[in-house]
């Protein structure tokens, strides 16, 4: 299984404080059955330090591959940061391993208007757009039809599998569950920011109900 969405490298944002503490996470992966993570490091404010995170990247991937997981590295780009200029650095620094793919995190406010010739230009630059947790997106909890205007411009949807283990009447588990429902996510992930939510992410995966959310566990 891959995980397409985590936080697991330590010190270059809020995710996993120490070096232990992602072994940790790498560790509960193996015992899951993920064979392939993708670090994702936040890419805004303060958290742009990318010769930090290159760096305990390079130290992190010898235990990954230790104990047989593949790890790559791309970001979570948020949409605000995003700069016409810079999307050259983009493709080649932020993509999921350098590749085709790459994270591009909503804001809790953030408008489809406002963003829409962002991700056509990333998409003309041959990257194609994931956006993480849609479901904390206020203009998609309130109105499918602002998720569909997503999908309509060739965006897909990453799930938080955090967002399923929320209290039954929180916004953001009834949005997940809508758009589970309407089958409208490519991906799940852990985002998971610490060993405590890696092990919720397992257990959400290995439960019979997660079964019922028509959901691909890559």
């Amino acid at each position: 299984m891959r995980d397409i969405h985590c936080h697991i490298l330590y010190g270059v944002d809020d995710g996993a404080k120490t070096k232990e503490e992602s072994i940790r996470m790498l560790d509960i992966a193996v015992a899951g059955g993920i064979t392939e993570i993708a670090a994702t490091p936040h890419y805004r404010g303060r958290w742009k330090n990318w010769d930090l995170v290159r760096q305990n990247y390079e130290e992190l991937l010898p235990e990954a591959e230790k104990r047989g997981v593949a790890l790559t590295l791309g970001a979570e780009f948020y949409c605000e940061e995003f700069d016409r200029d810079h999307i050259d650095r983009y493709v080649k620094e932020l993509s999921l391993n350098g590749g085709h793919e790459i994270l591009f995190e909503l804001g809790w406010f953030s408008q489809v208007s406002e963003i829409e010739d962002s991700i056509y230009m990333l998409q003309r630059a041959g990257l194609s757009v994931l956006i993480p947790h849609p479901e904390r997106n206020r203009q998609i909890q309130r109105s499918r039809r602002v998720a569909q205007r997503y999908l309509d411009i060739c965006c897909e949807f990453v799930l938080s599998s955090s967002s399923l283990a929320l209290a039954p009447l929180s916004v953001i588990r009834r949005a997940a569950m809508r758009e589970c429902k309407r089958g409208n996510y490519a991906f799940v992930a852990s985002d998971a920011h610490s060993p405590q939510e890696y092990e919720q992410h397992i257990q959400i995966l290995t439960s019979h109900s997660f079964l019922e959310y028509n959901l691909r566990k890559e």
